[in-house]
């Protein structure tokens, strides 16, 4: 868990917190609340990787053809290029 030292006022909210009285009890369901809180959150703030529809009918062009050097290498697997290619462009 990443631990930091915030100015304003969530420092002064932790401050103010620490100097309640709480009980074991009362703490652990105020920490519970906050992970609630925050996993709720984690959940809507995720980005989801959406991939372009793309035909599985479509041929390269005579041009695009005509730019390749040659054969791709034995075990390259352009599926799976193409897939990290998108990955890295919704980054």
């Amino acid at each position: 868990m990443k631990t930091s030292t915030y100015n304003g006022s969530i420092g002064d909210l932790w401050h103010y917190l620490q100097g309640l009285s709480l009980s074991a009890t009362d703490s652990l369901w105020l920490a519970e609340k906050l992970a609630q809180n925050a996993q709720k959150k984690e959940k809507t703030e995720k980005k989801k990787l959406v991939f372009p529809h793309i035909d599985d009918g479509i041929k390269p062009s005579e041009e695009l053809l005509s730019m390749v050097l040659g054969a791709a290498p034995d075990g390259f697997d352009i599926d799976k290029e193409l897939e990290l290619m998108w990955e890295e462009r919704a980054k």
